[in-house]
């Protein structure tokens, strides 16, 4: 039986587009490309995730990559990108009910140590009883020991959760632990779907909005 409901937080609960979020920065296209190669398409950004590093670290390297002339939109963005997400509140009705359905909420999201901050920016996050960012653990999505860490914080049996993330992989490797879930593209209905599927309780107008 489910008792737990597992959310990640990108696509999920938040918004995360690099494109929109330079833009407050810069609005040339061509510079808004160079950006997002060099923040948001180098491996420094999923040693973000992994608490490996925080933006402030990252600053010398991008602007050791970028032309001067994008230095203070870069420094910029590697400190503020965060204020620039917007949250998903075609969610929050269905999470609202899960909890009033009794189920516990929980989220696993690969987010980086300043990420920690924005959790107040984020109302839904009052109905979660515990929150695992990976750069706590120093450790990815879809890496099993994530996961295991997960059960392990929160003492939960992987059988008795469901996942809702947006990328496949993730989805894939929790199950292959026991957690089933749901591969979530943005629209509620499906997900209800999925829920009503797993046996867990979703109320009728939820199925159709």
């Amino acid at each position: 039986m489910i008792k737990n409901i597992v959310f990640d937080m990108g696509q999920v609960l938040i918004v995360f587009d690099p494109d929109s979020i330079i833009q407050h920065f810069v609005t040339e296209p061509k510079d808004i490309e160079l950006i997002r190669n060099e923040v948001f398409e180098k491996t420094e950004w999923q040693e973000l995730d992994r608490g490996t590093l925080i933006e402030e670290d990252m600053v010398p390297l991008v602007c050791a990559r970028l032309p001067e002339r994008l230095h203070d939109a870069a420094v910029n963005l590697l400190l503020h990108w965060r204020e620039y997400m917007n949250p998903l509140d075609n969610i929050v009705p269905l999470i609202q009910q899960l909890k009033e359905n009794g189920y516990s909420i929980f989220l696993l999201s690969n987010a980086g140590k300043n990420m920690l901050h924005y959790e107040d920016k984020l109302p839904v996050l009052k109905y979660f009883s515990g929150i695992l960012f990976s750069a706590e653990v120093y450790l990815l999505k879809p890496e099993p020991e994530i996961y295991l860490k997960f059960f392990e914080r929160f003492s939960l049996n992987p059988l008795e959760c469901f996942f809702i993330d947006d990328r496949l992989e993730n989805i894939e490797a929790a199950q292959k632990l026991g957690m089933d879930g749901f591969c979530y593209a943005g629209e509620v209905p499906p997900l209800c779907e999925a829920l009503k599927s797993a046996g867990i309780s979703v109320d009728k107008i939820l199925l159709n909005r």
